[in-house]
């Protein structure tokens, strides 16, 4: 494994520095270069980026050694919960076409829950053979319901800067709101996703597990984000943050990051591979290490093949992906940064069943506590109606883990008289009356 370490970053190393010149060459001069079109073929630069972390810091390939030490003997539950992954997104933006909307954002987020839960319409083009080992990782991700300071927000951040393209990874900038980018949020409670305009034809890049907190999340072109707005194909499905956070959560290129057959990604039903696959090959595609059908797995998110390509992680890729969030990213699992303001996650100890307690106190003035149990990841919904049958309030609209929760429902504003709150989550729906008086 030390071994296989050493030569993934070797294979880079000796190109790194030429490399993010050329990526990054107008960070060398001044910020008002003209943006470089996209290139015909996806480009990301995580090894590069994840290099010269390490030569910044020699500490991170240590830590990667014990986080791949960790990953091999990894052993996935048979019956693990859903993770649910808080995510802020940065929007990074020098015109207001990089701005990206609103709508642009939910659209990625969904692209990544449809792929992350193999969910995704387009199933029906992986190759029959590799059909049954297309994954369901059993992660999710929600826009951040509260901030690293406990205020309400939507998971979105906009910064207006006079950097014209960030180029290349070796320009990081973009992680310091004092150098014309966003300060990152705390990485042990969110996932940070960058959007921005990204110079030398670059889409993307991550830093994987064990690096610098300050620098730890995905950056990504703006016109390589989502699937409406400002998206340019063939990178128009949502598949480069699918990669970027891939990589983010562990996971090598599915060809080794070498063009021989000498290493591979670390993953045992991932085919070997030669070099990456561009464009949208025919299947079976074969090379020089896979010279016979079914030959490559080119429609892997980890490949390099266009965004209507891509269709598929393998079990083997999301057992990689839960070791990351058991060992490096487990502190994720304790985030409430999915929980909007007014909810209390009071255990995280998965209940027997899906349950609506009786609020107290009852009769109330103003304030009283509701309480409820979700024994699955759910969306879930809580809402008051009044004596008429008529929604006063929603008080909840949202994805939430396992675990006993707590709502402080404040009723200042309304008059006395008789309520009714009704949970719903899955098929489970329960109704409690409470009285008002005040």
């Amino acid at each position: 494994m030390k071994d296989h370490l050493k030569n993934v970053f070797k294979t880079v190393s000796l190109f790194a520095v030429l490399a993010l010149l050329f990526a990054g060459y107008s960070f060398l001069g001044d910020d008002n270069n003209t943006p470089v079109t996209l290139n015909k073929q996806r480009t990301c630069e995580t090894n590069e980026f994840n290099e010269l972390q390490m030569q910044l810091n020699p500490e991170f390939r240590k830590n990667r050694e014990r986080i791949e030490e960790f990953t091999k003997n990894f052993q996935p539950s048979e019956n693990r919960s859903v993770i649910t992954i808080p995510v802020v997104v940065h929007v990074v933006y020098n015109t207001p076409q990089q701005n990206i909307s609103d709508a642009q954002i939910l659209s990625q987020i969904a692209v990544l829950n449809q792929d992350f839960a193999r969910l995704n319409a387009d199933t029906s083009q992986t190759p029959a053979v590799w059909k049954p080992i297309g994954a369901n990782t059993q992660i999710l991700f929600c826009l951040a319901q509260r901030d690293p300071n406990g205020n309400p927000t939507t998971g979105i951040t906009r910064t207006s800067t006079s950097i014209t393209a960030f180029n290349g990874s070796a320009d990081q900038r973009i992680f310091f709101t004092a150098q014309g980018g966003h300060d990152i949020w705390d990485r042990d409670r969110y996932l940070n996703i960058y959007t921005c305009n990204l110079g030398g034809g670059l889409l993307g890049y991550a830093q994987f597990p064990g690096g610098n907190p300050q620098t730890d999340g995905t950056v990504n072109l703006f016109s390589a984000f989502g699937t409406v707005g400002v998206v340019n194909p063939p990178y128009d499905k949502g598949r480069t943050v699918t990669h970027e956070v891939g990589h983010w959560l562990n996971l090598f290129h599915i060809w080794g990051d070498e063009p021989d057959c000498n290493q591979d990604d670390q993953v045992a039903d991932t085919p070997l591979q030669g070099p990456e696959n561009v464009g949208c090959p025919t299947f079976p595609k074969t090379d020089a290490c896979q010279p016979v059908s079914p030959g490559v797995m080119f429609m892997n998110y980890m490949d390099y093949s266009n965004d209507a390509c891509m269709n598929l992680f393998t079990q083997g890729q999301s057992t990689r992906m839960n070791a990351a969030l058991n060992g490096p990213r487990a502190s994720l699992l304790t985030s409430n940064g999915c929980i909007p303001i007014g909810i209390t996650l009071i255990s995280t100890e998965i209940p027997s069943g899906f349950s609506l307690q009786q609020n107290y106190p009852n009769p109330f003035n103003p304030v009283t506590n509701i309480r409820f149990e979700i024994p699955v990841s759910s969306l879930v919904t809580l809402k008051v109606f009044d004596a008429a049958g008529n929604e006063v309030s929603e008080l909840v609209n949202q994805n939430l883990g396992a675990g006993t929760f707590n709502y402080d429902f404040d009723a200042a504003d309304y008059p006395s008289g008789v309520y009714f709150y009704v949970l719903s989550a899955g098929e489970f729906t329960a109704t409690k009356k409470m009285v008002l008086i005040k």
